[in-house]
């Protein structure tokens, strides 16, 4: 009995001593072996992790009892926070149309419980049944029905207008905004609305021109209402600057490298500051304006060597003529017309020019080399020649009075030295000339073969070959030309000079004269050849036959068929309908009847934009000039019940001449026709399909070749495209 005691209080003790560590080990127990730690003591105190369905860290202390695998550990640990563990939300109200329902969540750890509210699941509403009719004027009732909880709403409505076509009350322009309205067809309400501006038709207006040489101005000019954006400069084509690349600068550097004014490894595509530099030096040493910019003047110019020009034709003061400069390298030929202006500008070239530096060079002036070009030294050697004959200068123009005064100087202090040669003579000018008899030419000039000997028996420097027209030539008095200056003749005909000349074939002027000046070595005694003649022939001067032109304003065209050009990106549809921008608008080319049958070899025919000179003509079905198209000529055909002629080109198609470019609108009545893809059926559209037929046509190209539009009233009503090989 004692001992059943002993063993009760014994247990009662045990119990008593280990309750706060059971309580505990309900919710913690040591996650790692108890050898990992030390035994506490009251100077200490263990650190551990405790697990509740994960780690936790010791933050606060109480006194308490530790179970592990290795017995009882003690010492001062957490009371902790619970990680919460949350189970599934189920839901404990459900939500309706108008209140809000409730869910909550239970942690599986300590039981704590978590509530949320869902939101209202609001009206489910049916459709609208009308329980009273509208109109536009009188209003109507409609109810509908949530199906969730049979609520009813009901209201009152006005029905929609009955609206009929917009019709344009004022057309919109590039400065207005136009208006269209429509009207309800029950209650006759009118709505309006504005119609956007419609944009600037601009085309590009030049305010200067390009040349050559020298950049030009223009600006972007609507044509309706004249509104002008910034003028911009712009190059003429083929200019190049700092700045560019490419195989063309590429090209010009290679030029630049053979003349020696660029090293080899510049050409590399760039237009940098040496290519720059390199370019101002070669255009100071050519006497052109050394500004380093490839202008198409410079770039030709660099293109070949050329000698010096050659006169072709003589220039007049009322008639152009011609030259001709040949390269060294190749033997191309470059030639130039030679107009008669009233004033030579600085920077000008020209035969004119020309003849003006070698006779200040005979009367006494240096005025550089004889290249044509109107530099620095023929500026200043003018303005001393005006000095010296009490002329005013205009620094930078040569007027026709100050050209005049030179020539009149010129021709007297020849004539006062100018001694005819002979067989007797100490310098005897044998001069032959020798026209060319080959009738292949299609050039609308004789090429003239000359030739000077000297037959005296003193030296002499060959001075110049002269030309004039009449039937009593006097050289002293005359019109002249001087092409060669500078050979030597050496006596007893040693050798000569030769060259050839050019002169228009039908010159209407008289009998054509050539002669040749030579200044004796010993004395400088001026002598002139002897004169070789040819008769004028009078055939009737040549005629250019052109196509008829049209007087057209392509802003307001009369009604017709028009051939035209556009991209079928400019046809859009805006506020005021659908219109066509940037419009090339075309004729076909015509020839008068009268025209043709006069038509006769030697005269010259305007066809494709080009001008032939007529060297043969057959009449039959077809007129055929030149062997006809087939034999690189042309081809004109008389279609029936016409009055003319129209050009008949490769595939059959006509040539066409440009008349302006225009916006036209599109009349609502209008269709498009399509034919150009042979291997599908034609595609029609009427007033709304325009547009995207032409964006989904398989060919982009719409031009004066297959495309025209029909005018009425000054609106597209028809737009046809056909097939074109």
């Amino acid at each position: 009995m004692k001992k059943i005691a002993t063993a009760i209080f014994v247990l009662v003790l045990i119990v008593a001593l280990a309750a706060p560590a059971l309580a505990m080990r309900e919710k913690m127990y040591v996650k790692k072996d108890c050898n990992a730690y030390q035994e506490p003591d009251k100077h200490s105190r263990v650190t551990m992790q405790l697990h509740v369905g994960h780690d936790l860290t010791v933050t606060d202390y109480v006194e308490g009892f530790y179970q592990c695998r290795y017995g009882w550990v003690q010492g001062k640990y957490l009371s902790y926070t619970c990680p919460h563990k949350w189970g599934s939300w189920h839901t404990v109200k459900k939500p309706t149309c108008t209140q809000k329902g409730k869910k909550e969540r239970t942690c599986k750890y300590c039981g704590e419980v978590e509530t949320e509210s869902i939101k209202k699941t609001g009206h489910n509403w049916g459709s609208w049944k009308v329980t009273k009719e509208a109109t536009c004027t009188v209003q109507g009732t409609r109810k509908r029905t949530c199906k969730n909880c049979g609520e009813v709403e009901t209201e009152r409505f006005y029905a929609d207008h009955k609206w009929g076509n917009w019709n344009v009350t004022r057309e919109p322009t590039c400065t207005a905004k136009g208006q269209k309205e429509r009207t309800c067809k029950v209650c006759g309400k009118v709505e309006t609305r504005a119609i956007d501006m419609l944009p600037h038709d601009y085309e590009w207006q030049i305010t200067v021109e390009a040349t050559d040489h020298s950049a030009g101005s223009r600006a972007r000019v609507c044509k309706v209402c004249g509104h002008t954006e910034k003028a911009q400069s712009y190059d003429p084509e083929g200019t190049l600057r700092r700045g560019n690349k490419g195989d063309d600068v590429r090209r010009m550097q290679q030029l630049l490298v053979e003349q020696g004014y660029l090293n080899a490894g510049g050409a590399d595509g760039v237009f940098g500051g040496g290519t720059e530099r390199a370019l101002m030096q070669y255009q100071k040493d050519r006497n052109l304006n050394p500004d380093g910019i490839g202008w198409p003047q410079t770039l030709k110019d660099l293109e070949h060597d050329f000698g010096p020009w050659e006169t072709v034709k003589a220039m007049t003061r009322e008639e152009a003529g011609e030259r001709v400069r040949v390269c060294r390298g190749c033997g191309f030929e470059q030639r130039e017309t030679v107009e008669p202006g009233d004033v030579i500008e600085f920077g000008d070239r020209g035969e004119n020019v020309r003849a003006i530096q070698q006779m200040l060079k005979q009367a006494g002036y240096d005025a550089g080399g004889f290249d044509g070009i109107y530099g620095r030294k023929l500026d200043t050697a003018f303005t001393n020649f005006d000095a010296a004959h009490s002329m005013e200068f205009q620094k930078g123009k040569i007027r026709p009075v100050d050209v005049d005064a030179l020539v009149n100087s010129w021709l007297e202090s020849t004539g006062t030295t100018l001694t005819e040669s002979g067989i007797d003579s100490e310098v005897n000018l044998v001069l032959t000339v020798t026209p060319s008899t080959d009738e292949a030419s299609d050039s609308d000039v004789t090429t003239y073969s000359w030739s000077l000997y000297n037959m005296g028996a003193e030296d002499c420097m060959f001075n110049a070959l002269l030309l004039t027209f009449g039937d009593n030539p006097d050289f002293n008095r005359d019109d002249l030309v001087m092409v060669v200056d500078g050979e030597k003749l050496k006596a007893n005909s040693a050798n000569s000079v030769s060259g050839s000349f050019h002169v228009a074939k039908a010159w209407g002027e008289g009998n054509l004269n050539f002669a040749a000046v030579a200044v004796s070595d010993e004395t400088g005694t001026k002598w002139q050849s002897n004169v070789v003649t040819f008769e004028a022939v009078d055939e009737g001067a040549p005629r250019t036959i052109a196509p008829q032109s049209y007087d057209i304003d392509v802003n307001n065209l009369p009604d017709g068929i028009y051939p035209v050009a556009f991209n079928r990106g400019d046809v859009m549809k805006g506020a005021s309908g659908t219109y066509m921008n940037a419009v090339h608008i075309f004729t076909e080319d015509w020839y008068d009847i009268v025209d043709i049958d006069m038509l006769k070899v030697g005269d010259s025919i305007v066809a494709d934009g080009e001008t032939l000179v007529v060297k043969s003509i057959e009449r039959g079905e077809d007129v055929l000039i030149n062997g006809g198209l087939d034999e690189g000529g042309v081809t004109l055909t008389n279609p029936e019940d016409t009055n003319g002629y129209r050009f008949w080109g490769y595939d059959d198609m006509s040539a066409y001449t440009e008349q302006g470019v225009t916006t036209l609108q599109v009349d609502p009545s209008a269709t498009y026709t399509d034919s150009s893809d042979i291997e599908s059926d034609p595609v029609k559209a009427d007033y709304d399909g325009i547009v995207d037929a032409m964006l989904a046509a398989k060919y982009d190209d719409f031009d004066q070749y297959n495309t025209t539009v029909r005018i009425e009233n000054g609106r597209v009503v028809e737009i046809v495209r056909t097939y074109t090989p």
